[in-house]
């Protein structure tokens, strides 16, 4: 059993202020007081991308007003000129607007050049990806991002990075189909770590062809699987339930599992009245939910995004853990404290065996889980929450 206090280590001062709320708060989204839990959720001090970025600019020399957009985007102007860095400050611009970069191929790309101008290294351009894009770094299955990496932890440019692209290209042009050896992804980045020469890279990505841009498999075969369990737990939960049990194959798995997690099922509701139109949770909670559509793909292994496929785990994990909880308790039972830690060590060793970030409390989505989770009913606080910002909206 894992002590609570083993969620502060290495926690900074704001992420600290994050867990107490969620540890010894006691607010529930179905309060009395609805403005104080909508303010909470809507208008907590979750981290910006902008404030991100700017904590970054003063650890790397940045003296000028920070509180100045058009002075920090002149100073990372000047600063990917001088690494000859292609990085189009009018984008930049927007990050200090409280425009925070998508989760896409692109804007992945344009997070590598700032890390290459602002001259990070290989393991601070992993801490900037973590706490401040909310996104996985360095998919080593993507040649030219365990480049980046390559050249990020031996201070080599970005446009070396781009020559060793161009080489890559190549290589893999002329190679045959093979088969992948790697099972899991990280194993990459660990063989990766001890490659120190051009050569040595080059000969890697040469001998390894086959792990290259192919789906993360750890990731797709746990939520593939924890899919079946979630549905199969759903069938269950239906059968228990008096009131539930018609709704037993007359809805598909998928919607299934949602009806029973969300307290309806929300796939119904098109347009205008669609979850990512008319919830008012965050952006960064109702973008890319895994909602029927996404689950489908990741079932059938068609590519979804990594903050699709990480909420995913998430999710998953959440109803899969408290779920059987409750099946193997009496009606008596609620979530005690090493319950939700045992819960959340569970999702942070699943997240980082499939190459995610594990559970950051100044998230909004990882911060609405963990603070369900906490509760005495997890699953009727996510509920709540459901009801509260979305179905009491449309």
């Amino acid at each position: 059993m894992t002590d609570i206090s083993k969620l502060y280590e290495n926690a900074g001062e704001m992420t600290r202020d994050c867990l107490d709320d969620i540890i010894n708060g006691n607010y529930l989204f179905i309060d009395d007081d609805e403005n104080y839990t909508k303010e909470y959720l809507l208008e907590y001090n979750f981290k910006t991308f902008g404030e991100g970025l700017t904590d970054f600019l003063v650890k790397k020399g940045f003296g000028g007003n920070i509180n100045s957009a058009n002075e920090k985007t002149m100073y990372i102007k000047n600063k990917s000129k001088e690494k000859n860095v292609n990085l189009n400050p009018a984008v930049v611009k927007t990050w200090f607007a409280q425009k925070r970069p998508v989760s896409s191929e692109r804007s992945r790309e344009a997070v590598y050049k700032l890390c290459f101008s602002l001259g990070l290294t290989a393991e601070e351009t992993a801490d900037f990806f973590l706490k401040v894009y909310y996104e996985c770094p360095f998919n080593f299955r993507i040649y030219n991002e365990l480049i980046y990496y390559y050249c990020l932890n031996s201070g080599k440019s970005y446009a070396h990075a781009l020559y060793l692209t161009e080489k890559a290209d190549e290589i893999l042009k002329k190679s045959g189909s093979g088969e992948s050896v790697y099972e899991f992804t990280t194993g990459i980045g660990t063989d990766v770590k001890n490659i120190h020469t051009d050569t040595e890279l080059l000969d890697f990505i040469s001998k390894n062809s086959a792990e290259f841009n192919i789906r993360n498999k750890t990731a797709y075969w746990h939520a593939s699987k924890m899919i079946d369990e979630c549905t199969e737990l759903a069938v269950k939960s239906c059968k228990c339930n008096e009131e539930l049990q018609h709704k037993i194959g007359r809805k598909g798995n998928i919607d299934l599992f949602i009806y029973v997690l969300f307290g309806e099922n929300i796939s119904d509701y098109k347009k205008d009245m669609a979850f990512s139109m008319a919830a008012e949770f965050p952006d960064m909670i109702k973008d890319n939910f895994p909602l029927k559509m996404n689950l489908s793909k990741i079932k059938n292994g068609k590519r979804v995004s990594y903050e699709t496929m990480r909420k995913a785990l998430i999710m998953l994990s959440f109803y899969s853990f408290f779920e059987n909880l409750f099946q193997d308790n009496d009606s008596t039972f609620c979530v005690l404290e090493e319950d939700f830690t045992e819960f959340v060590c569970e999702t942070n060793d699943l997240l980082y065996s499939c190459g995610y970030p594990i559970l950051y409390a100044r998230n909004p989505y990882d911060w609405l889980f963990m603070h369900c989770g906490y509760c005495e009913y997890p699953l009727e606080e996510f509920k709540n929450a459901v009801a509260r910002y979305y179905l009491d909206k449309i």
